[in-house]
Formats: structure tokens, sequence, C-alpha cells
């Protein structure tokens, strides 16, 4: 028997460790955030869609940025080492994944809760859903505790250590290959970003505001588990061998010659060529037709778009079975995906990273009642008690928090001045 190549895990592994050491805050108590979705359009080195034993995968993509939201709440909560997820959030394994992935990473233990919206997501239809939903999750956790992980480091931290959810397994996650696209979408400002090598972003842009996405989902498509998709891929890997080994040389030229020089310029048209080969010309979509049986003959009942419509970008997204349009013509886009058996869903372009809300965690009520009861350190009484002529001495209370030392230095008769970054603490210490 053949063994398999991508394995299963489980939730919060760690193959690639971030390196060096991370300075955190807890500042925040709540943090709440909506984290976008991903359409990926291309791989730029499908020769490089492959296995291997450290889950660094370098085929490199251009992915488009759409407004289909994860709204995720995450507070900290609980018992140290504690999960809490709420009960209507889905895929709970992931949302664990990516918990632990940045409890080891921030070498944090704190209790958290933790609230995903995502009922409503289309999994394992190549829209990115798992990396969003991971990828959320962990930039969400980031903005906790300071954001002390870079945008860029958490993407490639992210790409390197990824899973799906397995339905039979709620213990264990699938090995699949990431390239950072989910991760690079909801980090990383435009509409349109190019990525390469190691999960590195080399170039973005602001997508024009009179371009949406279409996206269309066959009606009779059902998502296969991961587990069950990872066996399948396996089985094609070597035609993505085939097409990177034929058309490498030509994807990289045009790319970086013709397709991201017309970037600077919000020209959709060289980028929107290239995928257009790319998936309909050189193979890609014959690739990925594993993933369902009718995407080829969806394929070239739509490739007229292309050219009949003001519609630069036609292409597949992953491996399928959704296709996409960035587009002028909605409508008319719209109408042909529903006479070709699917679902169309009509998006505004993300040209911007995700968008958060924090509550500080040192404004709360509960803390700020908490350290105005709380009595002077008994050390730094013993001091002030020990110097003299105290009224004619001016003291600052740097941080005075919710007022404990400065009360003390006012009954001990200084001439005391205070101050504090936290609102509900200042108002605490002044009555």
């Amino acid at each position: 028997m053949k063994q398999q190549i991508f394995k299963k895990f489980k939730p919060g592994t760690v193959f690639n460790p971030l390196k060096g050491k991370y300075l955190v805050s807890k500042e925040y108590q709540l943090v709440k955030l909506k984290f976008p979705s991903r359409l990926n359009a291309m791989a730029i080195d499908p020769s490089k869609i492959t296995s291997n034993e450290n889950m660094i995968f370098t085929p490199g993509e251009v992915v488009f940025s759409v407004k289909i939201y994860r709204n995720i709440v995450i507070r900290i909560e609980g018992k140290r080492n504690q999960i809490s997820i709420s009960d209507d959030s889905k895929r709970k394994s992931l949302i664990i994944h990516a918990v632990k992935l940045m409890q080891k990473a921030l070498n944090v233990d704190d209790g958290l809760y933790i609230s995903v919206d995502n009922k409503n997501e289309l999994r394992h239809s190549g829209l990115g859903s798992s990396g969003a939903l991971i990828a959320g999750v962990a930039s969400a956790v980031n903005e906790l505790y300071g954001k002390p992980i870079s945008n860029g480091n958490l993407v490639v931290y992210l790409a390197q250590n990824h899973g799906e959810e397995i339905e039979t397994d709620n213990d264990h996650i699938q090995q699949v290959q990431c390239i950072g696209g989910s991760a690079a979408s909801g980090n990383f400002n435009d509409g349109l970003i190019i990525i390469t090598g190691k999960s590195k972003i080399i170039a973005t842009m602001k997508v024009p505001k009179e371009y949406k996405a279409v996206i269309g989902m066959p009606k009779d498509y059902t998502p296969l588990d991961a587990e069950k998709m990872m066996k399948l891929e396996e089985k094609n890997l070597d035609k993505f061998l085939v097409t990177g080994k034929r058309y490498g040389r030509e994807i990289a030229y045009r790319m970086l010659h013709e397709a991201i020089p017309a970037m600077v310029d919000q020209n959709l048209i060289p980028i929107g060529n290239l995928i257009f080969d790319y998936r309909f010309k050189m193979g890609s979509i014959k690739n990925c037709s594993f993933s369902y049986s009718k995407m080829i003959s969806i394929a070239n009942k739509i490739a007229f778009l292309k050219n009949e419509t003001d519609t630069p970008v036609l292409s597949l997204s992953s491996v399928g079975p959704a296709f996409f349009a960035i587009t002028k013509d909605t409508n008319k886009i719209s109408d042909i995906f529903k006479k070709n058996g699917m679902k169309s869903i009509i998006v505004e372009i993300e040209n911007s990273k995700y968008k958060v809300s924090r509550k500080t965690f040192w404004n709360d009520q509960k803390i700020v009642e908490y350290f105005a009861d709380k009595p002077p350190d008994v050390r730094i009484k013993t001091r002030l008690e020990k110097i003299k002529k105290r009224s004619k001495i001016k003291a600052l209370d740097l941080g005075c928090g919710g007022g404990r030392h400065t009360k003390l230095l006012l009954q001990l008769g200084f001439d005391v001045y205070a101050c504090d970054t936290n609102p509900e603490m200042l108002k605490t210490t002044r009555n």
C-alpha cells in the first residue's frame, strides 16, 4: 500500500517555529476583528505544488482580497491554558490550532474565550476558508497582546504550520500545502497581492473601485473532507510538475516584465491575461479537475467571457471548484455563471487589511476596581515613610492606575502629581 504523503497531526503542532522572543503586552482585554477572504488566481511555479517534510511550500501565488468576512471576538477569560469556544463557532479544531500556534509563539498561557461567526463559510471550495479562519483567529490573538509579531512574519509562520479540519477526526487536522494567501489578504492592504518564495509579499495593487468580484460555485458540488481531498490531490501532483516545467519560465518572465510593472499603473490587463492563459491554456484547470468532475466542461463554456466582457480577470480559485471574475460587467457574468449551473455571488474587492476594535484591559471596570481597592505596596510605603520634609517635595505617580499609591503619597504629605494613559483608571484616581 502506498504511504500517504500528506499526514494528519494534532492542533497546535508547530513544524516551523518563529525565531526570537516577542515582547507581549496585556493592555487589551478584548479584541473584535473582521477578517476578509481571498481568491487564489494562480500559482507562479506549479512545479512547487508538491509534498515535503518541512511544511515549507514555494510555488508562489496571485490572490485577490474580497469582502467576505469572518467576525471574530477574543478575550482573556478563564483559567491558565484554557481555550473556550462559543457553541455557534464552527470548525473548532482550526480555531484551537490557531490559538495554540500563537500561544507557543508568544509564550503566553492566559485563558482565552473565542467566538467566530463562520456558519456560512463555503468550505473546501477554493476560497481559502480554512486559511482565513486560522489567520483571522491568529491575528486577533496577536492584536490582543499588542501585536508583537509583524504582518509579514505572521504570514510566514501561519503558512508553514497550516492544516485543515477532518470531519471524522476532531483530535487531528490534515496537513495541506499553504503559501500564505489567506493570511496575506487579511494582513496587507490592497486587493491584489503577489506572493513568491517562502510566503513573501513582493507586490500589491489597489484594485479600482469600478471592479467587483463575481464568484460562481457549482450548485451540485458537495464539499470534500480535507483528508479525502488531499488523497485525490496526491494522485495528481505529477500533472502540476509537468505544467511547471513546461511553462515556468514563461510565467516568471511575464510576471516580472509585464504583470508587475502594469500593477504600478493599476492596470489589471497584463496579469489578467497571464492568469487566463495559465488556467485555460496551460492545463491548470485540467490539473485541478480531480476536485470536481464537471470543471473542464464549465471552463469551456465560460472562457469566452474574458474577451467579450469588461473582465480583465477570469479564473478558477485555487483547485476549485469555484470560478471567479474581476469585472465591471457583474450582472452579465453572474447570469452566465447561473446558466452554467453555478450559484453566483457578487462581492466588492477589499483593498484594506483586517478591521479591528479593542477594549483596553486597564479600562475594564472590574480591573479598575481591583487596583483601586488594592492596598499600597508595603516596600514602597516603607521607603516613602523614611523621607523627611515631605510637604516640600513634589512627587509624580507615573502610571498611577487606580490611584492606590497616589492616595498614599497624599496621606504622607507629598505635593502629588499623577498621570495614566487609561481614562477609567484616572477617573477613579481623581475621585
